[in-house]
C-alpha cells in the first residue's frame, strides 16, 4: 500500500477533477459507473491505500454491522444492552468494521427494513429475539447473514447466548435446599422475550428434577407493570413463601423496594434472589444473590461469530457461554 498517493494524483492521471474522484469513491453525487470503475482501477494500479469507503465499493461491502436494540426495553435493561453493544463495537473495531444501531420498538421493524433496503450493513445482530420471529424472517428473506443473542424462533438461525437455562436451574436447585417448591415464588417479565422463556424453563427443570410438580400458584409470568408486581408480592406473602426469585435485576429492584416499604426485612422475613445480576443489585444492602453473565464478553463473541460467517467460515449452530452464581446475604 502506498500512503504517499493522494486523491489529486488519481485525478491528474485520469484527467478528471478531484471532486469527481471523491464522489466515485464515496458513491455520493452524480458519477457514472464507467468513471467509478476507472477510479477504482487506477487506485489498484497506483497501489493506493484505500479508506474503508473505497474498500467497501471495490469489495461490494459496507463494513458495517447492524445491531438491533429494542428501545422499549433499553431503559429498563440499560446495563445489559450497553455492555453488550460495547463488546460488539470493540471487537468489530479490531476487525475494521463499524457498528450501526438499529432501533426497534414493540415489534416495529421499519428501521431494520430501511437499513436493509439501503444496504447499509453486511450482517445483523439481534440482541433481543422475540417469539414471533419477525426479524429473522425478514433477514432470511433478504439473504442477510445474522446472529441472534438468545434462542430464536427460526430453527435454522445461528444463535449465541449465556447458559440461562442451566444457570437458572442451578440457582433454583440451591434455593430448594432451604425451601419447599410450594414456598418458592417466581416473578418473571414478558414471555414474548425468549430469554424469559429460557429462565422459566430452567426454573421448571430444577423443580421437576426433585420430583415435585411446578407450584403454579406461586409462579407469576408476564409481569410487566407495577400493579401486577404488587399483587404478586401480596399473594406470595399471604402464602407465606420463604423466597422470591425475580426474573431479572429490574424486577428484583422493585421487589426489594416494595418489601422495604411494607416493613419486610431481607433475609430475616423473606429471602430474595435474581436470575440476572447488574450494577443496580450491587448497590443494595444486603447484597442480592444472583446469576452473573458477562454481557460484554457475550457481545464480543457474537460479533466474532458474525464476522467469521461473513468471511465464509463455518459457524456453530448454537453457542453457549458460562455463568457465575453469586451467593450473597439476601438468601442466607
Amino acid at each position: 500500500m502506498n500512503n504517499n498517493i493522494k486523491l489529486d494524483d488519481i485525478a491528474r492521471k485520469l484527467g478528471i477533477s478531484q471532486t469527481t474522484v471523491s464522489r466515485a469513491i464515496s458513491g455520493k453525487g452524480r458519477v457514472s459507473e464507467q468513471t467509478r470503475a476507472r477510479v477504482l482501477e487506477c487506485m489498484r494500479e497506483l497501489n493506493y491505500s484505500p479508506n474503508m469507503i473505497a474498500k467497501s465499493f471495490s469489495e461490494n461491502r459496507t463494513y458495517n454491522i447492524g445491531v438491533v436494540i429494542p428501545m422499549d426495553d433499553m431503559e429498563s435493561e440499560a446495563p445489559f444492552f450497553q455492555n453488550c453493544l460495547m463488546g460488539i463495537s470493540k471487537y468489530c473495531g479490531l476487525r475494521s468494521y463499524d457498528t450501526l444501531v438499529v432501533a426497534t420498538e414493540k415489534g416495529d421493524v421499519s428501521q431494520l427494513r430501511r437499513v436493509l433496503d439501503s444496504r447499509k450493513a453486511d450482517g445483523i445482530i439481534i440482541t433481543r429475539p422475540l417469539q414471533d420471529g419477525t426479524m429473522e424472517k425478514l433477514l432470511a428473506d433478504r439473504g442477510v447473514p445474522y446472529v441472534t443473542v438468545g434462542q430464536s424462533a427460526d430453527m435454522d438461525a445461528v444463535t449465541i447466548d449465556s447458559a440461562h437455562k442451566e444457570g437458572c436451574c442451578e440457582l433454583t436447585s440451591y434455593l430448594l435446599m432451604n425451601n419447599k417448591p410450594g414456598k418458592i415464588g417466581l416473578i418473571i417479565g414478558s414471555m414474548d422475550q425468549t430469554v424469559n422463556k429460557s429462565r422459566y424453563e430452567g426454573f421448571v427443570r430444577a423443580i421437576e428434577s426433585g420430583g415435585a410438580p411446578v407450584p403454579n400458584k406461586t409462579v407469576f409470568l408476564g409481569v410487566t407493570g407495577e400493579l401486577q408486581l404488587r399483587r404478586a408480592i401480596d399473594d406470595l406473602l399471604q402464602r407465606e413463601c420463604g423466597c422470591i426469585i425475580c426474573g431479572d435485576d429490574i424486577i428484583c429492584m422493585h421487589v426489594v423496594n416494595m418489601l422495604a416499604a411494607i416493613g419486610k426485612s431481607i433475609p430475616r422475613d423473606i429471602r430474595v434472589a435474581s436470575f440476572y445480576n447488574s450494577m443496580y443489585l450491587d448497590m443494595y444492602s444486603p447484597p442480592i444473590t444472583a446469576l452473573s453473565f458477562k454481557a460484554g464478553e457475550l457481545g464480543a463473541a457474537t460479533a466474532s461469530l458474525l464476522l467469521d460467517m461473513l468471511e465464509g467460515r463455518d459457524a456453530e449452530h448454537e453457542t453457549l457461554l458460562g455463568f457465575e452464581m453469586l451467593i450473597r446475604r439476601s438468601t442466607m
